[in-house]
Parts: structure tokens; C-alpha cells; sequence
């Protein structure tokens, strides 16, 4: 999770988008983390001998202190938090989908620039005022909106307003109607995290473009064999 090794994983299994989470530290480097905290997904309760260790909190110095692999097992032992710019490395030629936690909007569209990745990646969010940010700051960066609750006209009219360019939507709250209505505002559409084959099948029959997923592989070899197939366009 959020490691190289993932990241890797992920883009070898024949993943064509590979989706990871930022955050910023202190001195404002942006690392690979899910959680405000770093207690889940590294040592470093142990560590530092107390709970509640937040990113935000550490420099990049300690952060990249921390074991982020040695959790899920001991071959990952030693995974370091990534840097944006490792996990780019990590994913290219896969299109990188950079989930936005926490950090600030124009910040990362300045590390975005200096890696010169701004024409090479998606930047999605659950933030949509954050996302209105980046917009305005780079016009030319591929933009996703996040959302779990109903999608309807009002949520794609916004989408619209700021030019997202994919909606990244809980599978859970989908319907075909409005999987219909996100077509027609021209939108991609991707849906969020499916895992089991038959869900595979039925987001990809509802007419998703992309599906998220922790199933990279066998996502793959069912369009490999072709059976990712819309029912409805």
C-alpha cells in the first residue's frame, strides 16, 4: 500500500493507471501515505514510542525514517514512504492517478511542473474547492472528482464547471442511470474499489471506463479475454 513495491506490482500486473495517495510533511515534501497518521502503514509508534504520529508533523527526514513495508510481511521489510517523484519513476509508462489527501493545491502542481509531469498524470480528490485550486493554477493538468453519495446533474454540472476530465465514483452508489447521465456530460468514468469478478463484470457492463481495484492481475486478464465489455452506451 503506497510503497514502490506496490506501485510496481500494480503497473507489472498490467494496471494502464496506477492510483496512490499524497500528503505533505512539515517542510512540505510531498510523500505516498493514506492516513493522516503513520501508525497503520509504518513503525513508527514503535519507534517513536507514542500513538497519533502525523505526517504533517514530521519532516521528510523523519518521515522516510520510517519502515513502511515491514507490516504486510518481511519480504517488504525496509519499503521506505515514497516521494512523488518515486512514485512516478515507479508507475511510468502507466498513467499515474494522484489522489490528494491533504497538501496544498498550488504546491503540488509546483512539484507536479518540476518533474515535468503535468501532462503525464491525473490529480483526483474528494475536495472539490481544492480542486477548483488547481484549476486555476494549471489549466492544462487532467483533473478527477471523487465522490461516494448520489451522482446526479448537480454533481456533473460542477464536474463540468471546473473540466474534470474523469468522475471517480463509490460502485456502491452507481446506478445505470446515472453511469448514463456521467456518459452524456462527455466525463470518464471510474468506479471505486471493486474487486470481486462479477462487480468487475457489471461496472465495466454499465459502460466504466476505468474501474479501481486491488485486482490488477486478473482485472487485466479479463479484458485480455476480452469479457470487459459495456452492455449499454
Amino acid at each position: 500500500e503506497n510503497t514502490v513495491a506496490a506501485l510496481r506490482a500494480g503497473a507489472a500486473a498490467g494496471a494502464l493507471v496506477v492510483e496512490f495517495d499524497v500528503q505533505q510533511t512539515k517542510d512540505g515534501a510531498w510523500v505516498l501515505l493514506h492516513d493522516a497518521t503513520c501508525d497503520r502503514t509504518t513503525d513508527a509508534v514503535a519507534r517513536l514510542g507514542r500513538k497519533d504520529v502525523r505526517i504533517d508533523e514530521m519532516t521528510i527526514g523523519q518521515a522516510r525514517a520510517l519502515d513502511a513495508g515491514a507490516w504486510k510481511g518481511e519480504a517488504f521489510a525496509g519499503e521506505r514512504l515514497p516521494t512523488l517523484a518515486e512514485a512516478l519513476a515507479a508507475i511510468f509508462p502507466a498513467i499515474p492517478l494522484v489522489e490528494r489527501k491533504a497538501g496544498d493545491a498550488k504546491a503540488l502542481v509546483d512539484e507536479l511542473r518540476r518533474l515535468d509531469a503535468i501532462a503525464r498524470v491525473v490529480v483526483q480528490a474528494f475536495d472539490w474547492p481544492w480542486l477548483r485550486e488547481v484549476r486555476a493554477a494549471e489549466p492544462r493538468l487532467a483533473l478527477g472528482v471523487l465522490g461516494g453519495k448520489t451522482l446526479g446533474k448537480a454533481q456533473l454540472d460542477e464536474a463540468a464547471a471546473m473540466h474534470a476530465e474523469l468522475v471517480h465514483w463509490d460502485h456502491r452508489t452507481l446506478d445505470v442511470a446515472a453511469a448514463a447521465q456521467a456518459r452524456a456530460a462527455g466525463a470518464l468514468l471510474c468506479v471505486y474499489t471493486v474487486d470481486p469478478d462479477v462487480l468487475l463484470l457489471g461496472a465495466a457492463a454499465i459502460g466504466c471506463d476505468l474501474i479501481t481495484t486491488n485486482r490488477p492481475a486478473r482485472m487485466a486478464a479479463l479484458r485480455r479475454d476480452g469479457l470487459l465489455r459495456a452492455a449499454v452506451r
